[in-house]
């Protein structure tokens, strides 16, 4: 007992309840029997006044002195002979790898390292300066590790409090410079003052500038601008001064000597008087703030002059207006009346025509009788023009009908490589024919557009034969589809000569043919982009080109996603 006494020395509560410990229960064993280094350690905690923890062995049991049990707060007398890194689990993570470090012989220090430990009923961060050190035992191994630690939570805090005050001092000095700055440079005129006489303590430029370039802080407003007295606003100072409301006035005169020795010039201003009001509520000055809207004013009279002198005008301009509406509206009527006369004509020419080809079909057929070669290539010239007429015919009837607004659409989703696969087998036999390289690319399989599927198939089946046909022998013709957004793009691309910038939008005007090659005249009357293009505006989409001559052309054909 007298060993125990002399390793545990002194009055303090821990050791007092060291003393009292039954050291035989842990894996140090009885106190007694403890080697001269594990002895010696833990007299020097003991002793000393700064926190001390000794931890022994592979477990790192504790023992530590009194001043390291208020570092240990609730976790003591629990954690007194226990496994460190069980009194400390939720910064064990943090802690382990320094007691390895140490094992290995080293010293380890941090200064004011951030722990987040749980202690006082509940979690906390705390800050500590420590040091882990090793402990040998008598044959030169580490035997255990000594901290030596000093909680800095109070001092960091206070640095922190600190730095803070200095950064707010900082930005406090940064703001009332950009204040100064701000109210110096400010467009609308600014002046401070102070007093029942209403001496100027601050005035920037713009102010300056409005009364002349004089002398004004320090002196009392009536002194620094006297012709202002006998106008009225050394009255409404005073008016705002006593009664704390503020005073806002609009496009009012002043008459103000703005250069020696000249009459006063007069101007316009708007502006306001604000009280100052002191942290005590009492009112110590005025803040006069405003606008120099001479020219405003001046210009807006103009202006009201030259209303009254344009009403007139104005009235001779609407006549114009509705003799213009008028003209309009004719000129709409005499353009409906147009297309409704083609429309007509042309649904009376195609009964004679089809008729034609019926008859030709019948004599082909030797129904009156047997055909020579030489009728039957006479034949066959009359049923190429036939046909030829017949299409132009019905270029000419689309295109008055959708003149005539009377396109009717049946929109629903469309699946759009379905789209081109049926464009494909449809030009393929002009394609061959012309010595054509025709190539129709995928398109996602679930790429849908939202349009009329015969109004499309139009459009795709006349900008895919006009490709073919501008496009040289030996070209090559390419139908794709992308999606941007909200929209889905069909393209048709040829390596063909290609259209002059100049001649591109022409393209697309109804009864103009642009011959991209420049010889060699094709049929049709120039409808069919007119006709694509109106179509694909009446399903909400649009018909565009893009083209550079020697290189080829690409039409698109954007239409909403489905």
């Amino acid at each position: 007992m007298q060993d125990v006494n002399a390793v545990f020395s002194g009055d303090g509560e821990v050791a007092r309840l060291a003393r009292a410990t039954d050291w035989g229960a842990t894996s140090l064993g009885p106190a007694e029997r403890w080697p001269q280094s594990l002895r010696t350690a833990v007299s020097i905690v003991m002793r000393q006044g700064i926190a001390m923890n000794l931890c022994w062995g592979r477990e790192l049991l504790q023992i530590y002195n009194d001043a390291y049990r208020v570092i240990m707060g609730e976790k003591h007398p629990a954690g007194l002979g226990q496994a460190v890194l069980w009194s400390w689990a939720e910064i064990r993570h943090e802690i382990e790898p320094l007691f390895e470090r140490v094992w290995g012989g080293e010293t380890v220090y941090f200064e004011d390292l951030l722990l987040r430990v749980e202690r006082h009923g509940g979690v906390e961060d705390a800050h500590f300066t420590f040091s882990y050190s090793p402990v040998l035992v008598e044959t030169g191994e580490v035997g255990g590790v000594l901290i030596n630690c000093y909680e800095t939570t109070a001092q960091v805090h206070a640095r922190g409090m600190q730095q803070e005050r200095d950064r707010l001092l900082d930005e406090l000095r940064v703001e009332r410079a950009r204040l100064e700055y701000v109210f110096e440079q400010a467009p609308a005129f600014l002046a401070v003052v102070r007093g029942p006489d209403h001496v100027f303590e601050l005035v920037n430029d713009a102010y300056r500038q409005l009364v002349g370039r004089r002398e004004l802080v320090g002196k009392p407003v009536r002194e620094a601008l006297p012709e202002v007295v006998e106008q009225g606003f050394i009255g409404l100072l005073d008016q705002v001064l006593t009664s704390g409301q503020p005073f806002i006035g609009r496009e009012l005169p002043v008459m103000l000597h703005r250069t020696a020795g000249t009459p006063p010039e007069q101007r316009f201003v708007d502006f306001s008087y604000l009280p100052l009001i002191e942290a005590g509520g009492e009112r110590s000055g005025i803040i006069a703030h405003g606008t120099d809207v001479t020219d405003q004013v001046v210009a807006r009279r103009e202006v009201e002059r030259l209303l009254v002198e344009s009403e007139e005008q104005r009235r001779r301009a609407q006549a114009a207006r509705v003799e213009a509406e008028e003209a309009r509206h004719e000129a709409e009527e005499a353009n409906r009346a147009k297309a409704d006369f083609l429309a007509s004509m042309s649904h009376e020419l195609r009964t004679p025509l089809n008729a034609i080809g019926g008859y030709v079909d019948l004599l082909e057929m030797e129904i009156h009788g047997s055909v020579t070669e030489a009728q039957r290539a006479a034949l066959l010239r009359v049923k190429h023009s036939q046909q030829h007429l017949l299409t132009l015919i019905n270029d000419v009837l689309a295109f008055a009908k959708a003149e005539a607004g009377r396109i009717e659409l049946q929109l629903r989703p469309l699946t759009a490589c379905e789209l081109l696969a049926g464009v494909e087998p449809l030009v393929a036999p002009l394609a061959d024919a012309r010595g054509i390289a025709l190539t129709v690319k995928e398109c996602a399989g679930d790429l849908q557009l939202l349009g009329d599927e015969e109004r499309v198939r139009q459009i795709l089946l006349n900008l895919v034969g006009n490709a073919i046909k501008f496009t040289p022998e030996g070209g090559w013709v390419v139908l794709s589809c992308t999606h941007a957004g909200e929209w889905v793009d069909v393209c048709v691309r040829d390596n063909g000569p290609g259209i002059a910038p100049e001649k591109q939008a022409a393209i697309f005007d109804p009864f103009v043919q642009v011959d991209r090659r420049l010889s060699n005249p094709r049929d049709g009357v120039g409808l069919g982009l007119a006709i694509s293009r109106d179509l694909a505006r009446a399903m909400g989409g649009e018909l565009s080109v893009a083209s550079v001559v020697g290189e080829g052309s690409t039409f698109t054909l954007r239409l909403p996603r489905a």
